[in-house]
């Protein structure tokens, strides 16, 4: 018998950390209930799952428990904040998420998560409760698997047979592992689509064991290379319905048809092994794409992105502004830079994708005010890779970048030479390879403000950003005060623990 999910399949978000965004509307468990149905009669699947109101008040329960105690679990604790009998049965059926949604008709928050969307695609899955309650989602498949078994044997697929547009590639992740990560393929490589197969039959349950035995994927450039699972797959017993998934080891090409076929031996509970075969067909669409960056530097006679990433090759920066617009490529560092020195509102851009390039159109923009960034120019006799810069509103921000070797370690003191109260935090944004992160908090009142940076070690070259910031309160009382001075001590600890201490000063 399948046994419940445990807490280690948990699906969590795979984005970096955002900017708070506007809050977006509940989805009920009869909305999310008919958004499933559609997808899977989509491709051919069987629809008709029914909600269960008693099933998607649990699950409304279960997400306000992981709100209340801030976690993603298969259960919950008696006692604790939000429990309730109807949460922790419902949890111990479902499967789970936490920031993937919303969910909605274009959008299955498990999309790359590929266990949980096969038991989402399970042929005998009859009866459902779900509901997404703030940025905590919960949909069960295991309460119920009871539809009648099928007159004949059947084969389905996802994507079903005809299938367009679908995704040429895709990076899967859950946790504690993928499919993939049980057959050599490592966490976190873009593969190809994973290709589901389900089969079912008169005398099988949703306990018959399937084993694949032959699976081909072939395209414009000739056979596929391919990774196979099933539901007798070491790490994947129990947890798939009977089926397989087809991992191309590579992106496909976009739009292109693929045809795909799985031969598999299909029995157990005492039901003899039988051979199942089905073959279909799919058009890919364009590759997915995403851009992202996560520091803007104004300097004195420009702006600099940091910490960017494109999916499509060709990325460019855009900014536009008072009567003109500039524009950079993206440097395979992740860096690029406009110039310019007028003030007023721009419009920063990172946009990569479109006709042309096999990817679809992504960009990613923000509003910058020019007025608010005040830049500090660095003392003579710097270390050539050194850059400082200064945000005094909304937020007084100090953005150091050094590039370092080996196991070296940076802390950063800084004074301001103005009486000001401060409460100061110190965070690492790796752009590199940070292999240990550590976060510190100091507060000082007086003349002088001290900040205690977090601790980065680097497991090879690369680059760090340490940022720092004031209240808006103390911002504005910085702002518009004269002339302001830095004075930042920078040590670096080198693996022969030999120190070098840098001064550097910067005057607004």
């Amino acid at each position: 018998m399948l046994r419940p999910l445990p807490l280690l399949l948990a699906v969590l978000a795979a984005t970096p950390l955002v900017l708070p965004s506007a809050a977006v509307a509940d989805v009920s468990g009869p909305e999310i209930v008919g958004f499933l149905n559609a997808q899977r009669a989509a491709q051919g699947l069987p629809a008709g799952i029914a909600e269960d109101p008693g099933l998607s008040d649990g699950c409304a329960r279960h997400n306000g428990y992981g709100a209340a105690n801030n976690v993603l679990e298969h259960d919950e604790t008696k006692g604790r904040p939000g429990y309730s009998p109807q949460g922790r049965d419902a949890a111990r059926v479902s499967v789970l998420y936490d920031s993937g949604g919303p969910w909605s008709a274009a959008r299955n928050p498990f999309e790359e998560a590929p266990i949980h969307l096969h038991q989402l695609l399970a042929p005998r899955l009859d009866r459902m409760g779900a509901a997404e309650t703030g940025a905590y989602g919960c949909a069960t498949t295991l309460a119920s698997r009871a539809r009648p078994a099928p007159a004949a044997d059947v084969s389905y697929s996802y994507p079903g047979d005809g299938a367009t547009g679908w995704p040429a590639a895709q990076t899967a992740f859950e946790a504690p592992y993928t499919p993939g990560e049980k057959v050599g393929i490592p966490a976190g490589t873009r593969t190809g689509p994973y290709l589901y197969v389900l089969f079912d039959g008169p005398d099988l349950s949703p306990s018959s064991r399937a084993q694949v035995t032959r699976a081909t994927l072939s395209g414009p450039d000739g056979p596929v290379a391919l990774a196979t699972v099933d539901n007798t797959t070491p790490g994947l017993v129990g947890y798939l319905p009977p089926g397989a998934e087809l991992i191309p080891r590579a992106p496909l090409r976009p739009e292109s048809v693929y045809r795909a076929s799985v031969t598999a031996s299909v029995g157990g509970s005492g039901v003899a092994a039988r051979t199942f075969s089905h073959r279909w067909s799919f058009t890919t669409g364009l590759l997915p794409n995403a851009v992202r960056f996560s520091t803007i530097t104004r300097f004195p006679d420009s702006l600099t992105v940091e910490g960017a990433t494109s999916d499509a090759p060709g990325a460019v920066l855009s900014a536009t502004g008072p009567g003109r617009s500039v524009s950079a490529p993206l440097d395979p560092g992740g860096k690029a830079t406009v110039g310019f020195d007028e003030n007023g509102t721009w419009r920063v851009c990172l946009r990569s994708g479109g006709p042309g390039t096999g990817f679809v159109s992504a960009e990613s923009c923000r509003n910058v005010s020019v007025p608010e960034l005040s830049a500090f120019k660095p003392a003579e006799g710097l270390p050539p890779d050194a850059r400082i810069a200064v945000r005094v509103t909304p937020a007084f921000e100090l953005t150091t970048k050094l590039v370092r070797r080996r196991s070296r370690e940076l802390r950063v003191r800084v004074s301001c030479t103005l009486g000001c109260g401060v409460l100061a935090s110190g965070t690492v944004r790796a752009s590199g390879h940070a292999v240990r992160r550590r976060g510190g908090k100091v507060r000082v009142r007086g003349r002088t403000i001290q900040l205690k940076s977090a601790r980065a070690t680097l497991s090879r070259a690369g680059s760090r950003t340490l940022r720092f910031r004031i209240s808006e309160r103390d911002a504005r009382r910085l702002k518009g005060r004269g002339p302001r001075t830095l004075r930042l001590l920078v040590r670096g600890i080198d693996e022969k623990d030999r120190r070098t201490t840098v001064t550097l000063r910067a005057r607004a």
